[in-house]
């Protein structure tokens, strides 16, 4: 698989683990990861703007809408996987503020995540003209 380089909010350790090992185990190497929304800024202003981001939009204190926004506001990323169930309406305010700002929603995934659902996802990431040219 191309050179990606994904960021991963999530404060649960174990699951934060498992999400990393699953995108090495499919190729995927350049994975930044973060417990909250203040060493994902960090490491957003170390290693610059990602390619995929995952995140839940409903983390306590706010940090995945926070996390969003900030990644809508700097073009941080250039497309979105969300984490975790999310409300409708939620999801309807997230499509338009992702839109608006050209950041691709690839799709949501439920926990445990799926390798093979979020290997599909990438490809479809991977397949869309704007993203396939090789690094």
């Amino acid at each position: 698989m191309r050179s990606l380089k994904i960021l991963i909010l999530e404060p649960n350790p174990f699951q934060l683990m498992a999400l990393h090992q699953m995108l090495n185990a499919i190729g995927i190497y350049d994975v930044l990861t973060a417990p909250s929304l203040g060493s994902a800024k960090r490491s957003l202003e170390r290693r610059g703007a990602v390619d995929i981001t995952l995140c839940n939009p409903r983390l306590q204190n706010g940090d995945g809408l926070a996390l969003i926004r900030h990644l809508a506001d700097r073009k941080g990323a250039r497309a979105m996987i969300l984490l975790g169930t999310v409300a409708p309406s939620l999801l309807d305010e997230l499509e338009t503020l992702l839109g608006e700002h050209g950041i691709t929603l690839l799709g949501r995934l439920h926990t445990p995540v799926s390798a093979v659902l979020i290997r599909s996802l990438l490809d479809t990431y991977m397949a869309t003209p704007r993203h396939s040219v090789d690094a």
